[in-house]
């Protein structure tokens, strides 16, 4: 991999500059588009106060030191393909400066929530990229074709290192093989069979560890009948359907003997393994919740965002939806419902009747745009550019590590994305006490309902607003 120059860094930099510039400008016709959408537009004191709460979040890590979400966004871009080795502070420094475009971006909409158009129109040039002649400006759209695609030549894919590893393997009894082989096909999805195995880090196996924990055991119906990806793709699980604990260790083990002893000790492709130091114990199976700060901390982040992540996991934090159900969100999923005048998601595409439900929108997804995005978007899936979802739960990963927020909770229960879920219903239970809306929102079958559950339809929109109206994140 060559070296990362600044070059590269600050011609990444002019796509980000750009979006931040179109966003700033975007600003005016905002109010324009909700009403259009047939909603009110922010107040003047939402507006400023919705300005302030993010530019407040964004300049912590500018004072305090901390890494902010932007520079780990762009560390991991980099280090794709590129070596970053020597260039850790122009990154950071990289990372302030679109901090600060983004914080400008929130001036802008201070300035003009308090009518000081010349001040929003000063900040707005100010934003504006400097077009080289003859040079185009890159948008991080598309930006991933100004990153030179891998240039390692012959270093080996997952796939092909694993190929490789089973031939060194010859000791191996035919049981044991396919037992291997039947673990490999995990890992190979998860960490994706074509990588190269120089971009393999350590984050990324502890990324791995988590998905395989939470994996049903396959001795079981109906998880015996399900492919490797339909069971990763598995939500609800029952607590005493997960994988064993010492059958996660063993993934550990197998690929400490593959990336450790044979890619590194034996065929010298790393200096440091990326499994050097990764440790697995065992933990109870219970999906644990994340508190209110957490989520606070966790939604803020997601609102910064400006892709796909910042739609995707504002739904699950604010509708408790499974994966696959935001992950699958078409443009015609979005409705509106005449009596309560509210917008509402729409599943469909749900193994069981009780999936099969109407979830209210929530006011502050439709505060922050959201019904601007399907407008926009008009037909078809909202998020095209997620094909799986692991590529969800990686991403939440690398978020709530960068927040610090723990994997455990004081009970050793475990926090993933999954748990989105979990702290919704949880809220919705404790604002509601009502578990037959709370159960019909989140697309549970009611409980002891007996007899009773034959004469029990579904409930409208409008009896169901309570139960979204009461989460409260920020």
């Amino acid at each position: 991999m060559r070296k990362l120059t600044q070059q590269d860094i600050d011609d990444y930099l002019q796509g980000l500059q750009m979006e931040a510039y179109d966003d700033a400008k975007g600003i005016p016709a905002e109010a324009r588009t909700t009403k259009l959408s047939g909603l009110n537009p922010l107040t003047v004191d939402e507006g400023k106060a919705f300005a302030e709460f993010i530019g407040e979040h964004l300049e912590i890590p500018i004072y305090d030191g901390s890494e902010s979400f932007t520079e780990k966004y762009l560390t991991g871009a980099f280090s794709q393909y590129f070596d970053i080795t020597g260039m850790e502070h122009q990154i950071a420094s990289a990372g302030i400066k679109h901090d600060m475009q983004l914080m400008q971006v929130q001036e802008a909409r201070t300035a003009f929530f308090s009518r000081d158009l010349k001040e929003y129109q000063r900040i707005v040039d100010s934003l504006k990229p400097v077009v080289i002649p003859n040079q185009p400006t890159i948008h991080t759209s598309v930006s991933t074709q100004a990153i030179p695609q891998s240039q390692e030549g012959n270093v080996l894919t997952l796939a092909e290192a694993w190929a490789d590893f089973v031939k060194y393997k010859s000791d191996w009894t035919s049981r044991y093989k396919k037992e291997m082989e039947g673990m490999f096909s995990f890992i190979g999805l998860i960490l994706g069979v074509d990588t190269p195995v120089t971009q393999i880090k350590k984050s990324d196996i502890k990324n791995m560890l988590e998905v395989v924990e939470n994996l049903p055991q396959r001795n079981k119906n109906p998880y015996k009948k399900m492919t490797p990806q339909e069971c990763i793709d598995c939500d609800d699980i029952g607590e005493d359907e997960f994988i064993a604990s010492k059958s996660v260790a063993g993934y550990l083990k197998l690929c400490q003997s593959l990336f450790s002893s044979y890619l590194t000790d034996y065929k010298d492709i790393y200096t440091v393994s990326p499994t050097h130091g990764v440790k697995y114990d065992s933990k109870s199976k219970p999906y644990g919740v994340y508190s209110q700060t957490e989520m606070k901390n966790l939604v803020a982040y997601f609102i910064s965002l400006s892709d796909w992540k910042k739609w995707v996991f504002l739904l699950l934090a604010y509708t408790g939806a499974r994966r696959k159900e935001i992950a699958t969100l078409t443009a015609e999923s979005v409705r509106l419902d005449a009596d309560s005048g509210r917008y509402y998601l729409m599943i469909e595409d749900s193994k069981t009747e009780a999936g099969t439900r109407q979830i209210p929108l929530h006011n502050k997804l439709v505060e922050l745009g959201f019904i601007n995005l399907v407008n926009q978007i008009g037909k078809g899936k909202l998020f095209p550019q997620v094909t799986y979802n692991n590529q969800i739960t990686k991403a939440f990963h690398d978020i709530r590590e960068h927040l610090d927020i723990p994997y455990l909770n004081d009970y050793s229960e475990r926090r993933i994305v999954h748990s989105l879920r979990h702290t919704f219903i949880t809220s919705a239970l404790k604002n509601t006490g009502n578990h037959i809306l709370v159960q019909q929102v989140v697309g549970h079958e009611h409980s002891n309902m007996g007899q009773t559950k034959r004469y029990t339809h579904k409930l409208p929109v409008s009896d169901l607003l309570c139960v979204v109206d009461g989460i409260k994140w920020v």
